[in-house]
């Protein structure tokens, strides 16, 4: 009978909930979330980087030059237009010169935003040869 009552306490059901799994599961989701914070941030904080003298390759023959200054006034080839005209504007000139470059003069402290959107402007009115360059505050011209 001894021998029975032994082998009762040894099958004893365990009745409490083991927390260190859990614990586990919340620190490697706190580590998750703390990489993944930085990179949800607004990505308006870029700034471009200021390319250097001799940066430059091989531009085309035929370029006309798009310059942003810093208050996100926009002018072709030295005349000024609105955001909303630069692609009839750039349709017409690929009309009269299909092989048209165009060479992107943007101010440094400008949001990477309007880039993108001047970029895809360029692509949706057809241009194919395009080049960036970024102006400093203490480049004339700025």
């Amino acid at each position: 009978m001894q021998r029975w009552s032994q082998h009762r306490h040894q099958l004893r059901l365990i009745h409490e909930i083991s927390i260190t799994p859990l614990l586990d599961v919340v620190l490697v989701l706190l580590f998750v979330f703390m990489l993944a914070a930085p990179l949800l941030q607004d990505a308006r904080s870029l700034q471009l980087p200021f390319a250097g003298e001799g940066a430059a390759g091989a531009a085309p023959k035929d370029v006309v030059t798009l310059t942003i200054d810093a208050s996100q006034n926009l002018s072709l080839s030295g005349r000024k237009i609105p955001f909303s005209a630069l692609g009839d504007e750039l349709q017409t000139l690929l009309r009269e010169r299909p092989k048209l470059g165009v060479l992107v003069q943007i101010h440094r402290d400008l949001p990477v935003q309007l880039l993108v959107d001047v970029m895809g402007t360029l692509k949706k009115a057809g241009v194919q040869k395009t080049s960036v360059a970024t102006a400093d505050k203490s480049q004339p011209g700025t």
